[in-house]
């Protein structure tokens, strides 16, 4: 890849070598405007022709704002926001230093919550070099992942026809995931961990010791069975989580078998990422299945012997997303806005 390394250049000497030297240890290439020699057409031209052509932009923002532009930007300001503006990727490192007032305002456009990057801080050129090099780490894996029409066929190469066998007509809440690359031979080691992985199903209160759990094996595919629960890990590393949504909770009445818990849906979407995941990045899908006559919502507080049905064709809901690294906070935050298009797509 070629990495374009966007920072002030006058005092900054040091940390830019590192990045350098960070980028070159991957076998990327670095750009640099120290490399860029002579050229007929302005320094600005030249910059952004190289942003343009990089494939990922390191920006590194120290206590100076540096050279401002007849805009009122600085150069790495420009840099930033053609990179940004072009869909390219961008890995920000800030200096954990007391920044000048201009620079300070563009450090916090850089790190917005909503529409700015998940930036790292670095006091020291060492954890500068080791934020970026675990940062086009992760990049490198993202870039070797399988497309997500690859995972959608492998999810259904190995979904069989009885893979969920009982829960066919039930509401349930199904978690698959793919670790990123893909880890091949586990399927010895999780054929150990039956009694393990029941104990943290019950741990996050999705099971009850007294009700047991039965082993299941195939020959590409191990798991168990719950009275609401179903966990599959195949030979692939893809594994699975099953939850019935059906009896999730106490029903006061009939009426209440209609409503779907956005609750109960999101305690099971978070206990199956600790499940499935552990630690590790990779292709995530969240699904719901059986909704076509379901409410999205808690059950009254109060029983009620009428409620206006849903006429809904779609059965199935489906969302999906590759998370490297795979951390608790993104996968939350990507939870969020599962949650809200699951809400949309059944109010409809």
């Amino acid at each position: 890849m070629k990495v374009f390394v966007s920072s002030v250049v006058g005092g900054f000497e040091q940390y830019r070598a590192v990045a350098r030297k960070a980028i070159t240890l991957l076998g990327h290439t670095p750009v640099m405007c120290e490399d860029f020699g002579a050229r007929p057409y302005s320094s600005q031209h030249a910059c952004m022709t190289e942003v343009d052509q990089a494939d990922v932009v390191v920006l590194i923002l120290g206590a100076s704002f540096g050279y401002q532009t007849e805009t009122g930007e600085s150069v790495t300001q420009q840099e930033f926001r053609r990179a940004k503006a072009s869909g390219k990727k961008i890995l920000a490192f800030l200096e954990a230093v007391e920044m000048d007032e201009r620079q300070k305002a563009f450090s916090w456009e850089v790190s917005d919550y909503l529409d700015g990057l998940f930036r790292v801080t670095f006091s020291d050129q060492y954890q500068l070099s080791d934020g970026i090099i675990q940062s086009l780490n992760q990049m490198s894996v993202s870039h070797k992942a399988i497309t997500e029409q690859d995972f959608v066929q492998r999810l259904q190469l190995h979904s069989g026809h009885d893979r969920w066998s009982g829960y066919s007509h039930e509401a349930r809440l199904e978690v698959a995931f793919l670790p990123q690359p893909e880890t091949v031979g586990t399927l010895r080691v999780a054929h150990t961990q039956h009694e393990s992985i029941f104990l943290k199903i019950c741990q996050v209160g999705l099971g009850s010791l007294r009700d047991g759990y039965k082993d299941f094996d195939s020959a590409d595919q191990t798991g168990i069975n719950t009275p609401a629960i179903k966990w599959r890990h195949h030979e692939s590393g893809l594994c699975s989580l099953s939850i019935s949504l059906a009896n999730a909770s106490s029903s006061r009445s009939f009426m209440d078998s209609f409503y779907l818990s956005p609750s109960l849906v999101r305690k099971g979407a978070e206990a199956a990422f600790n499940l499935l995941s552990e630690g590790k990045g990779g292709w995530f899908q969240i699904s719901l299945h059986g909704v076509d006559h379901k409410l999205f919502a808690e059950p009254p507080a109060t029983a009620t012997n009428s409620l206006s049905m849903p006429h809904r064709s779609q059965q199935n809901l489906e969302e999906r997303t590759l998370l490297i690294p795979a951390t608790q906070a993104a996968y939350l935050h990507w939870l969020d806005e599962v949650m809200f298009r699951f809400e949309r797509k059944m109010s409809m």
